[in-house]
């Protein structure tokens, strides 16, 4: 081959072989609450919009791998929060977690596109004196529609 053909062929493979090992990452640490626990996101996202709307936050995205923090908040006291969470997708596995400021990691809602939500799932989470964050965990996923509404709490900020 010559090397102009080279230089042509080697970056489309490059580009194929870390295509298909894009989640690799994301479908290891999706158990592993040592890594969703840490404050560093891990993701790759394509088409994707988050922003505030009334109440709470929306994020969508057409292919999701990995791991996002989608909240954090630094705490006064210990607060109880009412969240309504709906999340659909049309495939793939994702949760959203809550993670505390001893980095306990709970799961407020998990699903496949087998078991999305029509409806929002009304969770009541307790929030530690310190660092709380929200996260959003999945791998392989697609068309990713999440809403999460709830009344800001009082922080230091």
């Amino acid at each position: 081959m010559n090397r102009k053909k080279q230089k042509f062929v080697f970056p489309i493979l490059l580009c194929l072989l870390l295509t298909a090992c894009s989640n690799r990452f994301a479908k290891q640490e999706y158990h592993s609450n040592k890594k969703i626990a840490q404050m560093e996101d891990h993701y790759a996202k394509e088409n994707s919009v988050f922003h505030p709307i009334d109440g709470g936050y929306s994020f969508t995205v057409s292919k999701f791998d990995g791991r996002q923090t989608l909240w954090n908040k630094k705490l006064r006291k210990k607060q109880n929060l009412k969240i309504d969470i709906s999340l659909q997708l049309t495939e793939g596995q994702a949760k959203i977690v809550h993670i505390n400021n001893k980095g306990n990691v709970t799961t407020l809602i998990e699903c496949s596109s087998k078991t999305s939500t029509e409806r929002p799932i009304i969770k009541t989470v307790t929030l530690e004196r310190g660092q709380n964050r929200l996260k959003i965990v999945g791998y392989d996923c697609k068309n990713i529609d999440l809403k999460i509404l709830f009344t800001e709490p009082d922080s230091f900020s």
